[in-house]
């Protein structure tokens, strides 16, 4: 056999096209290499008040809740974390939020680099859009509008933070500016209390859920509402996004007050106003930012089971938030509903949602109940059954829709316990199927079969 110039160039040819990673497959190691970068930093002596340095296992479960923007924490920010250890977590936050190809490629973009065809095709991917048409521009706006409104209310929230912390109100601001925008839900109260000793703080809540909601709701949302003020003119996403978001937070508010009114450990013993705003803010929260102002483990059944389908359906798309992302949970509902009334199309605001779509939303609905359902029988069997199955799926969906609501036993798992969470968030915050089709190879066959009727039902 001959082994000549030719067949070494088709060689390397071969194996440069193995090797060649797909735009979900670099979506996702950006985020791994950002957990990596950030477990690392944890661990140094100079990120804890210790000197010690979080534990490997600790400082990854931390550093991926963070870079997922979850909140789901094995460490009291405030009292075991340094000023370099909080900086740390304020960048990973930020990054996650944003992402960190938005930001590197804004870097970029700005020093004239030239993006090629398979560049633009990742973004394209990481920002969920069909066209490369506007895509730096969109990027530039996501930026603008992220620094605009997390300074605005910084300096709001300095305000109100000076009389109680001084000067220190400068770091809190930005802090808790950046981590509700981008729907993490950490805090820097201490005693993992989060909101619960600030129940009557109406101001807080307010501005923390504005900007939960700003977060949520998504970039393009905001930008197609700032320049389209009548509703008619608004782009079909942004109906949905808009309408659906306003209807689970309405929904989940109410029925979390008629429930947990009359709970003396909760809401029982409030009054009337703080009954109604811890009620709605807890149902804004849910939306995947995770700050709370009650014990959640005291709060009834139902409620819990509010809050769960709440951070499972989580934010709308490319915002800062994760879950199956509203505009998947109403053309679920919308074709479920179509079947029971025998339509063969789906309209909504006069527009037909195509079949694609229809099939992709099924899609991840489907591979999102199975993981969370898998999640949940794994880490009760690694768990072995010290905790109720119904604490264990809230602690898994809350990492799935990077909320981090916890109801006190995140710090009681294990290494396996926490790794199986921490790829839990990681899949919420890149979104499912981006995540599924990363690990999978897709291979499209060109030969077809003839149909074939199934009873079903």
């Amino acid at each position: 056999m001959h082994f000549g110039p030719n067949w070494r160039r088709q060689d390397v040819i071969k194996i440069q096209h193995s090797f060649r990673m797909k735009p979900n497959q670099i979506i996702c190691l950006s985020f791994i290499l950002m957990i990596g970068l950030g477990t690392l930093l944890l661990t140094l002596p100079i990120s804890t008040t210790d000197h010690m340095g979080l534990h490997p296992v600790d400082a990854l479960f931390v550093s991926t809740s963070a870079s997922c923007v979850t909140g789901l924490t094995v460490t009291d920010l405030k009292n075991d974390l340094t000023l370099f250890g909080k900086v740390v977590m304020l960048l990973l936050i930020q990054i996650g939020g944003l992402g960190i190809m938005t930001l590197g490629t804004l870097v970029a973009h700005s020093m004239g680099y030239r993006f090629r065809l398979s560049e633009t095709q990742v973004l394209q991917e990481s920002l969920n859009q069909s066209s490369r048409m506007g895509m730096f521009p969109l990027i530039r706006r996501m930026i603008q509008y992220t620094f605009a409104v997390e300074g605005f209310f910084a300096v709001l929230l300095a305000w109100h933070f000076y009389p109680e912390y001084g000067w220190d109100c400068i770091g809190y601001g930005i802090f808790h500016s950046v981590s509700a925008f981008c729907n993490a839900g950490f805090d820097l109260f201490g005693n993992y209390d989060s909101l619960t000793k600030r129940g009557d703080d109406f101001f807080l809540m307010g501005c923390l859920g504005t900007l939960i909601i700003l977060g949520g709701i998504g970039f393009t949302v905001i930008h197609d509402v700032l320049h389209n003020h009548k509703w008619r003119r608004l782009t079909l996403h942004s109906q949905i996004a808009l309408s659906t978001s306003a209807f689970l937070i309405v929904l989940g508010g109410l029925l979390i007050f008629l429930v947990d009114s009359q709970n003396p450990r909760t809401l029982g013993n409030l009054p009337l106003s703080e009954q109604l705003a811890q009620s709605f803010f807890t149902s804004i929260s849910c939306r995947t930012a995770g700050f709370n102002t009650f014990d959640l483990d005291a709060a009834t059944q139902i409620s819990k089971l509010v809050m769960i389908l709440l951070m499972f359906i989580g934010a709308s798309p490319l915002s800062t938030g994760g879950g199956i992302k509203s505009t998947t949970y109403f053309i679920v509902m919308l074709s479920m509903w179509s079947v029971v009334r025998g339509k063969r199309e789906n309209v909504v605001f006069g527009r037909q949602i195509s079949r694609k779509l229809q099939v992709q939303a099924y899609a991840i609905f489907t591979i999102a109940t199975i993981w969370v359902v898998s999640a949940g029988i794994l880490l009760s069997v690694i768990d072995g059954e010290v905790h109720q199955l119904g604490a264990v799926i809230f602690e898994t969906v809350s990492a799935f829709g990077t909320v981090g609501m916890g109801i006190g036993i995140t710090n009681e798992w294990d290494m396996w316990g926490k790794l199986i969470l921490s790829l839990t968030m990681l899949m919420g915050r890149v979104g499912i199927l981006t995540f599924i089709m990363a690990v999978i190879k897709q291979e499209e066959s060109l030969i077809k079969y003839p149909e074939g009727n199934i009873m079903i039902g």
